[in-house]
């Protein structure tokens, strides 16, 4: 495993996980951890299957279908924003 792709693992987990847990929000400490464990299945359930992890499926597709990438990732960035806002608001 290279340097990045661990300090992005300590990052997501890190970031994701630490503050609920710190902060006595067990609920949505579970609610990290699920997806850690579902994520990370995945990625095993990927690379076992193809030989390559969900994220570099999605690079390949990106050199062929940049727009298409840029998409999902603003979509993506759509959808945490609204969570974001929906516990800021409530």
């Amino acid at each position: 495993m290279k340097w990045k792709e661990i300090i992005f693992i300590v990052l997501l987990v890190g970031c994701l996980l630490v503050p609920a847990a710190v902060t006595s929000q067990w609920w949505l400490f579970a609610v990290f951890a699920v997806f850690f464990v579902c994520f990370g299945l995945i990625e095993w359930l990927a690379a076992v299957k193809s030989g390559k992890t969900v994220s570099q499926h999605f690079w390949e597709y990106k050199k062929h279908h940049p727009v298409g990438a840029m998409l999902v990732c603003l979509c993506m960035l759509v959808a945490w924003l609204a969570l974001l806002a929906h516990f800021l608001g409530g």
